[in-house]
């Protein structure tokens, strides 16, 4: 009996055995080895993809009369996606005792990922206290959670419109589109992005993929070469009727030129205004529309309404697309003009220039009617101005304070070019003289200028090696930008310092500043020049060269990022022979939101041979080139 009992025992615990080592070499099979699915074969073009999401726990397919399935043309849901984003980003699922949503059951497998989804903000919205869950996911919502998700940086993308047709500037979507264009994460539909359209099983996997490993991404499109350069929109316009023909020329004699309609209340961005017809976009590319059907609007996408008042131009004054003057210059308003006006906002006024709106700062106008004070016993000619320190205002119109602050008294104001002494400088306001008269002038539109030989002594410069730490810019191979640009930002410092400058480092070891620590970074040591050093790539390898970007900034300030810009790009493809690309206006996050002359070098492409060794091997050189153009831009007085 006992015999029987203990055969019986071991019988049992070597079948269950047996059970536990089959069950485990499953859970193997399913983690760490490709998966087969019974749909998808070797040539799917998301079957590299499938099985990277497979291996990382994101998918698991399911049962179909006992052949595992992906169903990859089934449209992804909403429950799919926050499990697969929720588990692709590193996430567990969230337990709760209360679902937020009434069609969300507390305890079910989604209810935990629906839950960690919404509190990571991988969701913009629900409808009314629902999730929907089995609602398929749309294109433009996709383009929300990847972006959310993956923590895609957005800043680049802010102002510029889509290079879909379907997807207007105003759409709420639109930088969320552009962030995983530009990533490489998806390429749309030919010209069209199809932002209503749900999304398949086997997309979406592609997509998460390109999002979560850049082994995946597509081929990164140029921002302006793929499609009419969003930069140069020039205003937006409202289409007054139905059915308006958008054609390829603007030339009405024929249809053949006839590429698609659009009709009432359409939104199209403008790029210029040509006799009767204004260039527009339309599936990518420039197009015509009749210009007596079309309302212009303001930057907002709002009606201009009915005129306000009446200013006149104080001097020459530039007209912009929307009131900041980082925005595009439309064109010079001569002095003396009379504007209407139709809004005030943020100190600039919204006018019109030939049926073109467009904003003016106000502070440069005078009310029709109202005579400005003239400055008290202006000079006849320009004073001269002696001191261990001069400055020279780098803008028109500047105002000199009574006191270190922005609200005090404006006693008198500086023409652009104008130089005074410095008497003291604390933080950013400066105390100057200049005829006769003391008074505050905010450092950053002064340039200054040290009279004692030694251009770089006392001045304030920040460096700013881009990318670091989890960010490690364009790589190849075992090289990365973010080292490159360590390393040769480090040697300009010493070089700097060795001078008698005050150097301050955006990182000094491999950290990961974001764009706005960048600026706060700057702002908080009062930062005279700001320089940024990066690398570039491309997908040929026979792009090569240096090149160097500004911004337009305040006022007229945009000329000493280009004096500085000039100055160390010709050092670097001088020094180093390399292919001289320019200095080139983009309003790159870092240098479009100082005040100060700032510019964003691009030392050479990674993905060309000849300058990778440069790069990798002569850094001191490139750190040469800067610390001399730096130098250069201070001795020009």
């Amino acid at each position: 009996m006992n015999f029987k009992k203990i055969s019986l025992i071991l019988c049992v615990l070597f079948i269950s055995a047996s059970m536990f080592t089959i069950h485990s070499e499953s859970v193997m099979a399913d983690t760490t080895t490709n998966v087969t699915f019974a749909d998808i074969s070797k040539n799917h073009e998301a079957y590299e993809e499938i099985n990277y999401l497979v291996n990382l726990g994101v998918i698991q397919g399911y049962f179909v009369n006992g052949k595992r399935v992906f169903g990859p043309n089934e449209s992804v849901t909403r429950e799919q996606v926050a499990k697969m984003v929720v588990v692709a980003s590193g996430n567990k699922p969230l337990v709760v005792n209360k679902s937020s949503f009434s069609d969300v059951t507390v305890g079910t497998e989604m209810s935990g990922y629906i839950e960690r989804a919404i509190q990571l903000g991988f969701f913009s919205t629900n409808t009314q206290g629902k999730f929907l869950p089995k609602k398929a996911i749309t294109r433009d919502e996709m383009s929300y959670v990847l972006t959310k998700a993956f923590k895609l940086d957005t800043s680049e993308y802010e102002n510029l419109d889509s290079p879909f047709a379907d997807v207007s500037i105003t759409n709420p979507y639109v930088k969320y589109v552009n962030t995983i264009y530009y990533n490489g994460i998806t390429n749309g539909s030919g010209k069209n992005y199809l932002p209503n359209n749900t999304v398949t099983r086997a997309h979406f996997s592609l997509f998460v993929a390109r999002a979560k490993n850049e082994k995946y991404r597509l081929e990164l499109p140029v921002k302006g070469t793929s499609v009419p350069d969003t930069k140069e929109v020039i205003g937006l316009v409202k289409v007054t009727t139905d059915g308006l023909n958008i054609r390829k020329t603007s030339d009405s004699a024929s249809s053949t030129n006839i590429v698609g309609t659009v009709n009432k209340g359409g939104k199209l961005s403008v790029y210029a205004v040509e006799d009767k017809w204004l260039k527009v976009t339309y599936k990518g590319a420039f197009a015509y529309i009749y210009k007596q059907y079309a309302q212009f609007l303001d930057a907002d996408g709002n009606e201009i309404g009915p005129v306000q008042k009446e200013v006149t131009s104080n001097g020459a004054i530039n007209l912009y697309v929307k009131p900041t003057s980082s925005a595009k210059i439309i064109q010079t308003i001569k002095a003396n003009e009379k504007l209407p006006v139709y809004k005030t906002a943020g100190g600039y006024h919204l006018t019109q220039v030939n049926g073109l709106p467009g904003y003016i700062v106000a502070n440069n106008t005078t009310e029709t009617g109202k005579e400005e004070q003239p400055d008290p016993t202006p000079p006849t000619t320009p004073p001269t101005a002696s001191g261990d320190v001069l400055g020279r205002a780098t803008v028109g119109n500047l105002n000199v304070r009574s006191e270190a602050n922005a609200t005090s008294t404006v006693l008198f104001k500086l023409n652009k070019g104008d130089s005074v002494k410095v008497n003291e400088i604390k933080g950013y306001w400066a105390n100057i003289e200049y005829n006769g008269k003391t008074g505050y002038v905010h450092k950053s539109y002064l340039k200054l200028l040290n009279q004692n030989g030694k251009p770089l002594q006392n001045r304030i410069i920040i460096l700013d090696p881009g990318h670091g730490g989890k960010d490690p810019g364009t790589v190849l191979g075992s090289y990365a930008e973010k080292n490159i640009t360590l390393k040769v930002g480090t040697l300009v410092k010493q070089k700097l310092e060795n001078a008698g400058a005050k150097v301050y480092m955006t990182r000094t070891g491999d950290t990961y500043p974001t764009l706005q620590d960048r600026v706060d970074f700057t702002n908080a040591n009062y930062g005279e020049i700001f320089v940024s050093v990066h690398v570039n790539s491309a997908t040929s390898t026979a792009a090569a060269g240096t090149e160097t970007y500004y911004s337009i900034s305040t006022g007229d300030m945009h000329q000493e990022d280009i004096d500085l810009g000039t100055f160390v790009n010709n050092q670097i493809v001088n020094n180093l022979n390399m292919k001289n690309r320019g200095v080139k206006q983009y309003p790159y996050y870092v240098v479009n939101n100082m005040a100060i002359p700032s510019i964003l070098v691009e030392l050479g492409f990674l993905t060309n041979d000849e300058d990778r060794q440069k790069m990798t091997n002569d850094e001191n050189k490139f750190a040469d080139a800067i610390y001399n153009g730096i130098l250069q831009y201070y001795q020009k007085q």
